[in-house]
């Protein structure tokens, strides 16, 4: 947890004078809510997202180079070079608009674990070798049951952050119980690039090669994926891709990214399917359209592993091509027939990939 002492405080300007002064410099900002992601003007480098603004405070962070938690100040220091224009800049705003700042949010940093704390794990891989995974993938992924703790009774996967530090776990229950949820997680899901930080897996390695991703919901998932030697793969936990992730891809130059949420149209709520939808116009903000396509897993499946349970050929599944053309009319079509299901900024989204 980084605090800053309440004697400092920070002349800064409000958010409508912060964006009148990045984009004065250059800066191209996407807006993220209550913070813009912009390219690092003061370095090299074509990564459209790799800096962070929060909005009301001008607190940046450069999540390439490790720079973080700067002022607004800082920002314009570097970018221009010359510590008399920053004065200059700045002072071009009106005193209305200049607030006396004294930082009170508290920049959440990531809780560091033990390695120790894998002892706790047991090799136990039966779980997941009844759903043909086998018992050297698992080990690779450095799966292990938990017969104590909060992960009782759990298949449990660490997670590990850029530093190659443990930052968390994923945990899959063993048994039928439907009393507590099928996935547990500890540590900050929203920050996490998995299994791509894991060294062990080598899945960095191959999705540096292949400049293509596929992005899953689980890591049961990944896991079938990796089985038949598809390991080009990134968990999104869920339902959302994190700004992690595609910080990730951008600084990676990725050229093809699969939406591959669960194939449950039709199951009543259609989570995935509409989270698929989702993710498509999320990542339209970074990424061409030429290099999204949305492919759920195969038909009758709902996820990879059952498709990978039942003897389907995954690699197969990746071949078939999709209509790009035709896919992108269905998900304007969708989202214009179905507003419910999305936030008015997504809606403004589909509507601006329309008119383009």
């Amino acid at each position: 947890m980084v605090k800053e002492s309440k004697k400092q405080s920070q002349t800064l300007i409000n958010s409508e004078d912060f964006q009148g002064i990045l984009e004065s410099l250059g800066y191209q900002l996407i807006d993220c809510g209550d913070h813009w992601r912009t390219q690092a003007l003061y370095r090299d480098g074509n990564n459209k997202t790799a800096v962070k603004i929060y909005k009301n405070t001008g607190v940046w962070m450069d999540f390439v180079e490790n720079k973080g938690s700067k002022p607004f100040e800082a920002l314009v220091q570097l970018t221009v070079k010359d510590p008399s224009q920053v004065t200059e800049i700045l002072g071009k705003c009106s005193t209305d608009n200049v607030v006396t700042y004294s930082p009170t949010e508290k920049i959440q940093m990531e809780k560091i674990y033990p390695e120790e704390s894998l002892d706790k794990l047991f090799p136990n891989y039966n779980f997941y070798k009844k759903r043909e995974i086998s018992e050297e993938t698992q080990q690779k992924f450095q799966a292990g049951l938990a017969g104590v703790g909060k992960m009782y009774r759990r298949m449990v996967f660490p997670i590990y952050n850029e530093h190659n530090q443990l930052v968390g776990f994923s945990g899959r229950k063993v048994d039928d119980n439907n009393n507590y949820p099928k996935w547990k997680h500890i540590g900050r899901r929203n920050n996490w690039v998995y299994p791509a930080l894991n060294k062990k897996t080598e899945v960095d390695q191959e999705i540096k090669l292949k400049k293509e991703v596929i992005l899953v919901e689980s890591i049961g998932d990944a896991l079938a994926l990796y089985e038949q030697g598809i390991k080009n793969v990134l968990v999104i936990f869920g339902l959302s891709v994190n700004n992690n992730i595609i910080n990730y891809l951008s600084a990676h130059s990725i050229r093809h990214i699969y939406i591959s949420t669960n194939n449950d149209k039709g199951s009543g709520e259609n989570r995935g399917f509409i989270a698929g939808i989702k993710s498509f116009i999320k990542l339209s903000k970074y990424f061409d359209l030429d290099s999204l396509t949305v492919k759920f897993p195969p038909t009758p499946y709902n996820d990879f592993g059952d498709a990978h349970l039942d003897g389907y050929n995954l690699n197969d599944w990746l071949a078939r091509d999709i209509d790009k053309a035709a896919q992108f009319d269905y998900i304007l079509e969708f989202v214009k027939n179905n507003p419910s299901c999305f936030t008015k900024k997504e809606i403004q989204t589909a509507l601006i990939l329309s008119d383009a």
